[in-house]
């Protein structure tokens, strides 16, 4: 749903929860004096240094320094967003969520709500599927696909429940049958992809038979779709759900539901290939797999993934066409890789998969390989360098030609700045002529004085203090007090005002706001993902030095707005003395005023 979370809901809901409860439905907690005490579910512990006040409403882990209220608890422990954390609150509070979003006409009022009534019969049809594929398994139509699962890929009972596994029977109509009884039209599984029909004659059939099948479930764990993979030799070997109103394959991984359902805290998350990938490694203990569906890793998969964790690892074939989906995830995941940010790239043994390799040699040595995987860096070098010879000046102008386009697509920041640094010494161009933006065609040049280059860094390196100011204001707002009163920037020519003003005001008028009311509030609007591309850009900086930072850059604005407000007023009396005679104290003004500028304004 669009619109703001109401502050006032957000301070109200926070007040009346019970962090004692909340975190005592996820965790073994015992009391001991006035607090509560239990292992922190952050870290690896044997004696509880986890500890939760009723008082304070507030927990702290003495062990790694874990520590927040009731929200932020659930946003680290249930892996949620902030919006998602307070409609779970809210749940437990038996409270709707409200939402910010001005006056509906009476018919925009009844449309929404037989959007959400359609959408709900939407969502219980593609339940009532999934449930009847998990039923099939107990049945002796389900037989070959229980061995499959059990025998073939020796899954466990408890993943078989955890990603709700079924199978599809070798009938034509037994699913269409089944939800025609429970209400369900034929026109509205076809809407949903659970039913096909042919061209030519109009015959309408169930789309998965005999297919061992897997559920795709959104954030919510609503069945949105399906992927089945075929019992016998029939072709395809892999089907998923078509495009439905529900489903949209460019934008869902398989599996994050079910990683987010996993304790503790979440560092990074591996993108597999496939369906069976995810389920293997989660067979042996590696929870923090996803899959695209058949699609590239697009950035929209990205961005939702960087929403949960700072790291992603993809994970590839050691083919061409595993070596191919690589350039292509690369290119997706260039501009999101703002300061903050991981991606690494794992390559597989020739004719492995996950699946078959974490079986054969088990998770320990798997994850060891993660570990082991190529940064984004290295990757992009030994990528961009392939087949050239480097010792030639035409291996070296490829380089910096084909390097080129890969530097545009990066965000500003020090990933940018250390590729700058190694193709210069690769190439022996200069730092500056590698960029997009230089004109003409990079050429090899003698490196100029240490003046000259350092003036090149800086101009590589500058940005606005409006745009510092709003990066280091998105990770701490609280620090909005920093910011003078009588600090107009409204006079500006900077056109990141337009979203960084309303922001600003709203911290002025609520202070000790925190980043994550600051996220729900604007959620939803231009300012909202304004504030979700800079809330990254500063999780490394200590808080105390932001403070300095903050001061820091607002003493500079003012002096800059003090030498405009000069420069405006020395240029009025000039205009003024043109046309009338001036009054002693205005000759007085502007002879300070001269003292003021420097000697080019005279």
């Amino acid at each position: 749903m669009a619109g703001r979370i109401p502050r006032q809901f957000i301070d109200d809901l926070t007040a009346r929860s019970d962090i004692v409860d909340v975190v005592s439905s996820r965790l073994t907690l015992k009391k001991k004096g006035k607090d509560y005490w239990g292992l922190c579910p952050f870290h690896n512990e044997k004696s509880p240094s986890f500890s939760v006040s009723s008082d304070k409403q507030f927990y702290y882990c003495f062990g790694c320094g874990a520590s927040g209220n009731a929200l932020s608890f659930l946003m680290e422990h249930d892996h949620l967003d902030f919006v998602e954390a307070v409609e779970a609150l809210a749940r437990t509070q038996g409270l709707d969520v409200p939402r910010e979003e001005g006056i509906q006409s009476s018919a925009s009022q009844q449309e929404d709500r037989r959007r959400k009534e359609m959408q709900a019969q939407q969502y219980r049809a593609m339940q009532l599927a999934s449930d009847f594929y998990q039923k099939q398994l107990q049945q002796p139509e389900g037989l070959a696909g229980l061995t499959y699962l059990k025998e073939k890929r020796s899954l466990s009972e408890g993943v078989i429940q955890t990603f709700a596994l079924g199978v599809a029977p070798d009938a034509w109509d037994a699913l269409k049958n089944h939800l025609t009884q429970s209400g369900i039209t034929e026109a509205q599984q076809l809407e949903l992809g659970l039913l096909a029909q042919k061209e030519e004659t109009g015959r309408v059939y169930d789309r998965f038979r005999n297919r061992v099948m897997f559920p795709i479930r959104n954030v919510q764990g609503q069945v949105i779709a399906f992927g089945g993979r075929v019992l016998d030799d029939g072709k395809p070997k892999y089907l998923n759900s078509p495009e439905t109103p529900l489903f949209h394959k460019g934008q869902e991984l398989y599996g994050l539901y079910e990683v987010r359902q996993q304790r503790g805290r979440l560092e990074r998350l591996l993108v597999v290939e496939g369906y069976m990938d995810v389920v293997a490694l989660a067979q042996q203990g590696i929870h923090w797999s996803v899959a695209t569906l058949g699609t590239a890793t697009s950035e929209d998969h990205l961005k939702r993934i960087f929403r949960l964790v700072n790291e992603v690892v993809f994970c590839f074939d050691g083919d061409n066409a595993g070596q191919q989906a690589a350039q292509r995830a690369l290119d997706n995941v260039l501009p999101l890789m703002v300061d903050g940010r991981h991606a690494r790239f794992l390559f597989l043994p020739q004719g492995e998969d996950p699946d078959t390799l974490v079986r054969k040699e088990g998770a320990g040595l798997f994850e060891q390989r993660v570990n082991q995987a190529l940064p984004l860096g290295e990757f992009l070098l030994r990528h961009l360098r392939t087949g050239l010879d480097l010792n030639q000046i035409d291996g070296q102008t490829t380089l910096a030609e084909l390097a080129r386009p890969k530097l545009q697509r990066l965000p500003e920041g020090l990933l940018k700045k250390r590729l700058l640094i190694s193709l210069s010494r690769l190439t022996g161009f200069e730092e500056a002529s590698l960029l997009p933006s230089a004109q003409p065609a990079p050429q090899a040049v003698n490196r100029p004085p240490p003046a000259t280059r350092q003036a090149i860094a800086r101009q590589g390196q500058t940005t606005s203090p409006i745009e510092k100011l709003f990066r280091l204001l998105a990770r701490f707002p609280e620090l909005a007090r920093e910011v003078p009163e009588d600090l107009d920037l409204s006079g500006m020519d900077e056109p990141l005002l337009r979203t960084f003003l309303p922001v600003l005001n709203y911290l002025r008028k609520n202070p000790g706001t925190t980043p994550q009311v600051l996220l729900a509030y604007w959620t939803g609007t231009e300012e909202g993902e304004a504030l979700w591309q800079r809330a990254r850009l500063a999780l490394e900086l200590n808080k105390s030095a932001v403070e300095m930072e903050i001061r820091d850059i607002c003493s500079r604005l003012k002096a800059q707005q003090g030498e405009k407000n000069h420069d405006q007023r020395y240029r009025e009396l000039l205009n003024a003395m043109e046309a009338r005679e001036l009054t002693h104290e205005e000759h007085q003004e502007l002879a300070e005023l001269m003292k003021q500028l420097p000697p080019s304004n005279w």
